[in-house]
């Protein structure tokens, strides 16, 4: 990183007023009862009032910010994520599908000995190099300064996301996770590679020296060979295991934390868990991914939703779920049919931190496929070497030739099969956890919908921006399914602050509950929807603004709330035990702009709540992605309808706006 990343502002605390303001217009649009709302005014009242508790506790908050580089960072960590207890996949790990262009020469066929088996362990390992290479621009702070592309245009953004993003691990605990960090390596460094439910570790560098692609590709190859035709739960117990134990990482965390204290305690386990957690990415070799079409309606956007659904979960414990460990950063993920992404554990760094890194690796390796020197490198085969079954060194080493030193040579060690001793208790709990994500895989209903009528180029005919023009149409599609708006989160990113990470754009304001009801009214005039709907988003912009500059409402009541915690009087909890705060913080609505620069490419997750919607969206030149999902369990949800309203949505609007006269 450049020296001109050394200071950055800390993050600010808006006025208490301002924040109140904010407060009372989200209890506005997403308290139903006006005897409540009543209530919560008059609780606000007293709390900002001169002699109530919220100065007091301002004035802490203040003291506090001036002491800390980022007064939120800890208490927004625990809230968003260590203290949450609930299943990582679905539930908070979002999944990433790469351009299918990524893998295009790989066969359906995953027997390496054929020319279709050298492409795709040749792309894989490609792609991890590009991937590695990177991530050593990250470990010495070589990284170009990133900077604000918009408001205040060109001021550096903290570039703290990208140190975590290799280098971490979330841990579970008995009482609340713990985000774990490891050093940059310095001489040594391994990878995890995942295959059929078992997990081998990789040493990518030693004494100084990295594998080459075309070594790394052999290795991989080497890998499926030795793991095909062996049964996944094996041997007798008390004896050495290859069992799926990935599956335990799809608990809740606190259940997850007592069976890893049970593995914990023999050496061979402990062990295996270091390599796993140490590691700097987990390598996911999987299984075509095929489940049948359920929905005709569906037929057409399948693919793109099975891509994002081997992301996100994997499929359940008869497919490629055992295939992952949902508590590393950074899972990348490959199938011999083509598809590939990523799944990632999000609270060591936001999406967008993840996408720049992936996209700078993919342009290398499709730069490589179409170069005639690459191709003769894929078509070429790699030396052989011993593979050790244990996670013991027996010995088997592979002779290395240093990319960074062409004339060095040095004995590399052999990939090394982690193996596990497991008793009858975790027998069971493997069986407790596959039972519990193939419910939680089947719950979930995803829908990839691309709208091709028209993208951001034509948004911005409409003199608004596309982020902002989007989240309207969210939000008037969830009008027309529910009759009502509800409290939405839209992340908005605040790196231009020191360790800054998100607040909460609410886009379900005032100002667009009024559009939509003018929206639904038969008696309105267009000049009063297009009226509404400008203002509406001109609301919408300056919400924007005010949480990219740190002055969002969500983050000051979250510090305002902890240290109300720390008091434990009545009047301080009055406003964070009064109803209508667990109303607007039930987020039935939770969206996300992940923009790619390749329309085939898209991030989706499952929503948040369980009578909720998750929708991310990826606005291209004439095109916009949406990932939506919603759950089967909730009759009143369904995410086909959302997207089927949404469609008509934005022809609806677009059309409207399109012969505006004003």
């Amino acid at each position: 990183m450049s020296l001109e990343a050394a200071w950055l502002p800390k993050l600010p605390v808006p006025s208490l007023e301002q924040t109140m303001a904010a407060y009372l217009d989200a209890v506005e649009v997403a308290v139903g009862h006006e005897e409540q709302k009543a209530e919560t005014r008059l609780k606000v009242e007293r709390f900002i009032s001169s002699d109530g508790i919220g100065p007091k506790l301002q004035d802490l908050l203040l003291d506090k910010q001036s002491k800390e580089d980022n007064w939120a960072y800890d208490w927004w960590m625990e809230d968003m994520y260590l203290c949450n207890d609930i299943a990582l996949p679905v539930n908070s790990n979002p999944g990433m599908a790469f351009p299918l262009q990524f893998l295009q020469n790989a066969s359906s066929d995953n027997d390496d000995k054929n020319n279709g088996g050298n492409h795709f362990v040749q792309n894989v390992a490609n792609f991890i190099s590009a991937i590695l290479d990177y991530k050593q621009l990250i470990d010495r702070q070589l990284l170009p300064q990133d900077r604000a592309a918009s408001r205040e245009k060109g001021q550096p953004l903290c570039m703290a996301q990208y140190q975590r993003l290799f280098a971490s691990y979330r841990m579970p605990g008995l009482e609340q996770d713990q985000l774990k960090s490891f050093p940059p390596p310095d001489e040594n460094e391994h990878i995890i590679v995942a295959y059929r439910g078992q997990f081998w570790r990789l040493e990518v560098r030693h004494k100084g020296c990295r594998l080459s692609a075309e070594e790394m590709a052999f290795n991989f190859a080497a890998i499926m060979e030795s793991t095909d035709g062996q049964k996944t739960l094996a041997g007798t117990l008390g004896q050495h295991y290859y069992p799926p134990l990935g599956l335990l990482t799809t608990a809740n965390r606190r259940l997850w934390a007592q069976w890893r204290h049970q593995l914990l305690q023999d050496l061979i386990n402990a062990r295996s868990l270091q390599s796993i957690e140490s590691s700097s990415m987990i390598v996911c070799i999987d299984q075509p991914f095929r489940p049948a079409v359920d929905d005709e309606e569906e037929v057409n956007n399948r693919v793109d939703t099975n891509r994002v659904l081997q992301m996100i979960h994997g499929g359940g414990s008869q497919w490629n779920t055992i295939n992952r460990w949902f508590d590393k950063t950074v899972q990348f993920i490959f199938s011999p049919d083509g598809i590939s992404g990523t799944c990632y554990e999000h609270s060591p760094a936001e999406g967008i931190v993840l996408v720049q890194v992936i996209e700078k690796a993919l342009d290398n390796v499709l730069a490589l496929q179409q170069d005639d020197n690459g191709q003769q490198q894929i078509r070429g085969r790699c030396r052989r070497t011993t593979l050790t079954m244990s996670d013991e060194d027996d010995g088997a080493h592979q002779r290395c030739g240093s990319s960074e030193s062409a004339s060095a040579v040095v004995s590399h060690p052999a990939p090394k099969r982690l193996t596990w001793k497991i008793d009858e208790d975790i027998r069971k709990a493997i069986e407790i956890a596959a039972s519990d994500v193939d419910r939680l895989v089947e719950d979930l209903d995803l829908n990839v919908f691309r709208f091709a009528s028209y993208g951001k180029n034509r948004i911005k005919t409409f003199n608004v921006s596309p982020d902002v023009y989007i989240q309207l149409m969210l939000q008037w599609t969830y009008y027309k399914l529910h009759g009502k708006l509800v409290a939405t989160y839209e992340s908005a990113a605040t790196r231009r602050f020191q360790l800054g990470r998100v607040d909460n754009i609410r886009s379900a304001s005032p100002t667009a509950l009024a559009w939509v009801k003018v929206m639904d009214d038969p008696q309105s005039t267009e000049e009063e929807k297009i009226q509404l709907f400008y203002r509406a988003a001109e609301n919408q912009t300056d919400v924007m603004i005010k949480n990219i500059l740190g002055q969002g409402m969500d983050i000051h009541l979250l510090g305002l709330r902890q240290l109300a915690r720390s008091i434990k009087t009545d009047e301080a909890l009055a406003v964070f035990e009064d109803p209508s705060f667990d109303i607007v913080h039930h987020f039935a609505l939770s969206t996300s702009q992940i923009p790619t620069s390749n329309a085939d490419s898209f991030m989706g997750y499952g929503p948040v709540v369980p009578d909720g919607y998750g929708c991310s969206y990826n606005p291209q030149a004439d095109c916009i992605i949406f990932c939506a999902s919603a759950f089967r369990s909730c009759e009143a949800t369904s995410a086909a309808g959302f997207v089927r309203q949404l469609s008509d949505t934005l022809v609806q609007v677009g059309d409207m706006l399109e012969n505006r006269s004003i």
